[in-house]
């Protein structure tokens, strides 16, 4: 009897249940949910609660190849090339590199206060051990690459701390004389060819940069002496799809086998990077407004609650008098990334349809106006009338004549 009770309660609770929902899913409809109609929206919310499930371990995942780094995504030595670890320090062409090819630690990768007094305290071996977390160093003959690929968290925009690390980065990104180098995937690299921070030094390697993304960045490097085949065969073998997709906001342009002709690789690199270089400007903007805005509460109680440099805090810096969204300069970039690439490719289609005189003689062909009239129709239109007008002919004193043919009049002078 005990058992009946407990079942015919479980059994009103359910009804209750089920008659609190149908009631919030029919107002949702304006009271006209039919009871197929509910059925389905059971569907839909189990099919929702599903895909929200799927998404959740995807980030998971995501966030959990994100923090193994992407050392791990960098080519494997072919037969021709030899690979050695960083800490190989008594390898020649190690030392070359970190001798001569000025390798550092990217600046957003050191997490904190208490990472870069290990570091500055460990001296040369402490660099070389962070150095060894995110690159490789390749050997081909006399040819020396030291490869790597660092992944660059979001700015911590909240805190002065995290403003003050952006805003060094985008000066020492402007601090340097750039050139287009190639296009590879959607991606461009950029060749500096002078540091102006020491102006007067010229480079004794080649440095080579790409990015995915903005802000949440795969920042892919590459300092050398080879020349360009030897590079390109480098930067050819990783797989830029996986790269992208280690991002929140994956490039709409980055693996999905965008392909720009050889000649204008490095003219289409140089638009990719101004295009980056202004959305960094926009972020620089809204700094200074941060700036000018700071509520010095939240200020302190972000430094005091930050644990490391891309940490936030707790309070928004202006108190709310500055609004920005990261994740909108990421998702703009993108779209902005996939129009210029389009738009270079449609170019390339117009120029090479143009070639010659074919692309503008098929567009008058198009023209009614331009069109050659057939023989049948010359011969149906007689040819205009000369005009019977009668012509003036008036010398001037400066060696001049004129002649006039109705109201038009046309001069010339002697000795032209």
């Amino acid at each position: 009897m005990g058992v009946l009770r407990i079942l015919g309660f479980l059994v009103i609770v359910l009804v209750t249940i089920a008659g609190l929902d149908y009631y919030q899913q029919g107002k949702k409809h304006d009271g006209t949910l039919s009871a197929s109609g509910y059925v389905e929206t059971i569907k839909l919310r189990f099919t929702q609660q599903q895909e929200e499930r799927e998404a959740k371990a995807v980030e998971r995942d995501r966030k959990k190849r994100w923090k193994a780094g992407a050392k791990s995504h960098l080519p494997t030595a072919g037969a021709e090339w030899v690979q050695y670890e960083l800490t190989d320090t008594d390898k020649k062409a190690v030392d070359i590199v970190l001798t001569n090819f000025g390798p550092t630690p990217l600046m957003s990768s050191i997490s904190g206060t208490a990472e870069l007094f290990r570091l500055t305290n460990s001296g040369k071996e402490g660099i070389v051990r962070k150095l060894s977390e995110t690159g490789l160093v390749y050997v081909k003959g006399d040819e020396i690459a030291w490869f790597d690929i660092s992944l660059k968290p979001k700015s911590a925009r909240n805190t002065l701390a995290g403003m003050a690390l952006s805003r060094q980065q985008n000066f020492m990104a402007h601090a340097a004389t750039k050139k287009g180098f190639a296009v590879i995937d959607g991606v461009a690299f950029i060749e500096t060819t002078q540091d102006l921070t020491s102006p007067t030094e010229a480079l004794d390697f080649r440095k080579i940069t790409g990015r995915i993304g903005i802000d949440e960045e795969v920042v892919i490097r590459m300092h050398t002496n080879a020349v360009d085949d030897t590079i390109l065969e480098l930067l050819g073998a990783l797989d830029y799809a996986t790269l992208n997709a280690l991002l929140t906001y994956p490039s709409l342009v980055v693996g999905q086998g965008i392909s720009v002709s050889q000649d204008r690789q490095a003219d289409v690199a140089e638009k990719m990077d101004q295009l980056y270089t202004e959305m960094k400007l926009v972020q620089e903007k809204t700094t200074d407004e941060k700036l000018k805005n700071l509520d010095v509460a939240a200020m302190m109680v972000n430094s005091l609650t930050a644990s490391d440099f891309n940490s936030d805090g707790l309070m928004d810096i202006t108190g709310g008098e500055v609004f920005e969204n990261q994740d909108i300069l990421q998702i703009g970039y993108g779209r902005a990334q996939k129009l210029l690439l389009d738009s270079d490719q449609r170019q390339a289609a117009v120029a090479q349809d143009g070639k010659g005189a074919g692309f503008f003689s098929r567009l008058k062909d198009k023209l009614p106006a331009f069109k050659t009239p057939k023989a049948s129709d010359a011969a149906v239109k007689p040819a205009p009338k000369k005009s019977a007008q009668p012509v003036r002919v008036h010398k001037g004193g400066l060696g001049t004549s004129c002649a006039q043919v109705g109201s038009l009049k046309r001069c010339s002078t002697a000795g032209q």
